[in-house]
């Protein structure tokens, strides 16, 4: 005999609300270790009950795809700055260098 999946009105609501939001039953049942019939059960139990579950997931969706572009944007311009440092670090070696063979004297002064 298998066991009852007993949890809260609350955690039912949240798992009918992925369903609703386009999850299989089958799968989302299966990571919560329980029965697709019971999760079934539960979303025409509480369909009509979820309907601010699902915007607010539907809304932490799209905030989360907005933060995932941005963070995409930073990370590219974070890269392009290291080589801009890179570069412009070279370009002082360069000119010390050029300037030790040129001028040592003027290299004491800048130290």
């Amino acid at each position: 005999m298998k066991r009852r999946f007993r949890c809260p009105v609350m955690v039912k609501k949240e798992l009918v609300a992925e369903v609703l939001a386009g999850y299989r039953v089958e799968v989302v049942a299966r990571q919560q270790g329980m029965s697709p019939s019971t999760l079934s059960t539960w979303v025409r139990q509480y369909q009509d009950e979820v309907g601010d579950i699902v915007v607010r997931k539907q809304d932490e969706a799209k905030q989360m795809k907005q933060d995932a572009a941005n963070f995409h944007e930073l990370e590219h311009k974070y890269k392009e700055a290291l080589k801009l440092l890179g570069e412009k670090e070279l370009e002082n070696n360069i000119l010390k260098d050029l300037l030790k063979k040129t001028n040592p004297a003027a290299l004491k002064d800048l130290k």
